[in-house]
């Protein structure tokens, strides 16, 4: 059966939604198929049969790692696969299998998958990347990554393109570089997808802790289409950015962020989605939301629970530096920090939230020369509940909100009214409600038909953060009080996602 996936439509500074359904792309989120083993074409016992399997390896051929440790694996493979013939490397049992080590692999071949293996017990020389992908179509799943401090370098750099990791799990780094790397291409796009894993970090201290890097400031223009889904990130407390987005185009959703101290960052690039995202801080110091650079993002259907966010706000929206020659020069971005607008924001939940404010639009203001600031922010639909301020600063700027909703008893904000919210639990989620007003209350999210970099696909705002349908009557905030029968979506445990190992 092929994967049913639903797809944005990107327009200008503001964009049309409605909701499409298909079967495959290979132009956006390519189609993966589940692993299907019939039969070995090498068994392996040690580093030297793995090593001569990998030399006159084929297409279509499978090699089984049998139970055990492979020490200093140092393996290139570059054989160019099919679809139909893809080459698998896997465990014969997973978790079973140890590579451990002075090691380093590089794949440059295509359609390859490599499952199973617990990499482990680093003892390299040198800094150096792990696992070095440049291929195309190439999956890494049910694999695991720790105690592999040795050296600095991320664990899995990707720079081809359509590859996937999935049901992975990357813990414990206290080294220099994020877990996984994405280099865009300047053209077509990078189209990986990154999802049901899991992420720990303790903290770093310094920049360089993230735990996924999507892209870099020479590639924030560059269309990547990355899919990022429902992967857990838990007490993942690298640094201030859990990860950070410095390419366009790319969709993250249905993630879960647990007690983690940072934000994920739109750090650079323009026109990503940002859909039914957990944030769940259980009042920790220094557990954030979400931090937005670049400008036609589209943010809906996030949950943002009990955060204690190390800045002023849950949500924050970054401040422009001057342009720079230099930069001119090498023809990237003429700005470190770029210019935030032209962004939409409608039906989020802020619940219980202990951070300085709700809003913050000066972050970084005043340093590193940063003065350029937001404009064009929209506020459709969202609940705002908790101690905390409304907004920290609005001098100057051009925002809009409709049809917002506060448990703050004075909001003195057009477009935000102050109500009595009832408290409700679903499915051990704190649900903030609006009692006092009708909370069918809401307004259409202004829509503007443009061409769509997603190939004219519609992105789907009528259904909540469960799932479940927005129809006749629509609440504000990301959860719906119709079709409860619906398909539920519920914030990822550890046993939701990794390698089960």
């Amino acid at each position: 059966m092929i994967k049913i996936i639903s797809l944005p439509l990107i327009a200008g500074a503001l964009m049309v939604f409605s909701y499409l359904e298909i079967k495959y792309v290979n132009d956006i989120f390519h189609s993966v198929q589940p692993l299907k083993i019939e039969k070995a074409s090498s068994i392996v016992t040690n580093e030297k049969e793995l090593l001569q399997a990998i030399e006159k390896v084929a297409p279509g051929d499978v090699i089984v790692l049998m139970d055990g440790e492979y020490k200093d694996v140092k393996l290139s493979l570059s054989t160019k696969s099919s679809k139909e013939y893809p080459i698998i490397i896997k465990a014969k049992n997973s978790g079973k299998v140890t590579v451990v080590g002075n090691f380093h692999w590089k794949i440059s071949g295509d359609y390859i998958t490599v499952s199973g293996i617990h990499f482990t017990k680093g003892s390299r020389h040198k800094d150096n990347d792990l696992i070095v992908d440049t291929g195309e179509y190439n999956t890494y799943q049910h694999c695991k990554f720790d105690f592999l401090n040795d050296v600095s370098g991320t664990y899995i750099k990707l720079e081809g393109r359509k590859s996937v990791v999935e049901y992975c799990e990357f813990t414990g780094k206290t080294t220099l570089a994020s877990y996984i790397n994405m280099d865009v291409p300047k053209e077509e796009g990078s189209h990986h997808i990154i999802r049901r894993n899991y992420f720990s970090r303790p903290p770093l201290k310094k920049n360089g802790g993230s735990a996924m890097r999507v892209g870099h400031g020479s590639m924030a223009m560059f269309h990547a289409y990355i899919l990022i889904e429902e992967n857990l990130f838990e007490n993942c407390d690298g640094e201030s950015e859990i990860v950070s987005v410095k390419s366009s185009r790319n969709y993250i959703r249905n993630n879960t962020f647990r007690t983690s101290k940072g934000a994920f960052s739109l750090r650079q690039g323009n026109g990503s989605v940002f859909e039914g995202n957990f944030f769940i801080g259980d009042g920790q110091k220094e557990c954030g939301g979400l931090t937005i650079r670049g400008r036609d993002h589209f943010v809906f259907n996030n949950y943002f629970y009990n955060l204690k966010a190390r800045k002023s706000g849950v949500i924050n929206f970054g401040v422009a530096s001057p342009e720079d020659p230099e930069r001119v020069k090498r023809g990237i971005y003429p700005r470190h920090f770029p210019l935030t607008q032209d962004i939409v924001l409608c039906y989020n939940t802020i619940a219980e939230n202990k951070s300085d404010s709700h809003i913050n639009f000066l972050e970084g203001y005043g340093t590193r020369d940063r003065f350029g600031l937001p404009t064009n922010i929209n506020f459709y639909n969202n609940i705002f509940d908790g101690t905390a301020n409304v907004v920290n600063g609005k001098p100057n700027m051009k925002v809009t909100f409709a049809s917002n909703f506060t448990s703050q008893s004075e909001a003195n904000i057009n477009g935000i009214t102050s109500v009595k919210l009832n408290k409700l639990k679903v499915d051990g989620i704190v649900v903030p409600e609006i009692k006092s007003l009708d909370r069918t209350s809401v307004v259409d999210v202004p829509q503007q038909i443009n061409y769509s970099v997603f190939n004219n696909r519609d992105l789907l705002i009528e259904k909540d953060i469960f799932g479940r349908a927005r129809e006749k009557i629509k609440n504000a905030g990301c959860f719906n009080f119709t079709n409860t029968d619906d398909e539920i979506k519920r914030p990822l445990f550890k046993k939701d996602v990794g390698c089960g190992y």
